[in-house]
């Protein structure tokens, strides 16, 4: 096997690794950002009581609990998005170490790239500086900047759903570009 073919299964290969990578990421953090809310919940908070206790108002609770759950959540977006950018970034780059490459996987992580970008400088910032500014708006009724904000949002979760879907796509074709040649001797060589 020349020296070209092994650098490209190489570079092939760890793209699917990174692949595997963002796609769990973004699976772990769909999972995590939901959970923080749940598990803020006062009933489901040990010691709870004891914690809590300067803060007699039961509402005032739940929205002092849901800061603390979406400043969380802030924080760890900023980071998600960030690895992104560095994981999608790298794939594209090794990607292009392969030949013959794949207009279908090399837009894919294009579009990844792209994606990791409009997350990093626009999206999530939007979010945090949305948000921010509805952490203690009374909510009844909900003021227009809450509807915006979830439009937003609602939008971002979207995106998310589509780009695993997308993910698994892109996977599927470089495994199946790397896949035959595996039987001639195995993954790596």
């Amino acid at each position: 096997m020349s020296e070209t073919s092994t650098s490209r299964r190489w570079a092939e290969l760890a793209v699917l690794w990174l692949l595997a990578l963002g796609f769990g990421l973004t699976a772990a953090m769909g999972y995590i950002a939901s959970a923080n809310f749940r598990q803020t919940d006062p009933r489901t908070l040990r010691n709870a009581e004891q914690v809590l206790a300067p803060i007699a108002d039961a509402q005032h609770r739940r929205t002092a609990l849901r800061y603390v759950a979406s400043e969380l959540n802030r924080h760890l977006f900023i980071v998600y998005d960030r690895v992104h950018l560095v994981v999608f970034g790298l794939a594209f780059v090794l990607y292009l170490l392969s030949r013959p490459r794949s207009r279908l996987v090399l837009g894919g992580l294009g579009f990844f790239v792209l994606l990791s970008l409009l997350y990093t400088f626009y999206l999530t910032p939007t979010l945090v500086s949305m948000g921010r500014e509805i952490d203690f708006v009374p909510r009844d009724p909900p003021p227009p900047e809450v509807a915006r904000f979830y439009l937003i949002h609602e939008t971002n979760v979207a995106l998310e759903l589509i780009k695993l879907a997308l993910i698994a796509a892109v996977s599927l074709a470089l495994a199946r570009r790397v896949g035959p040649r595996a039987a001639t001797g195995g993954w790596i060589q």
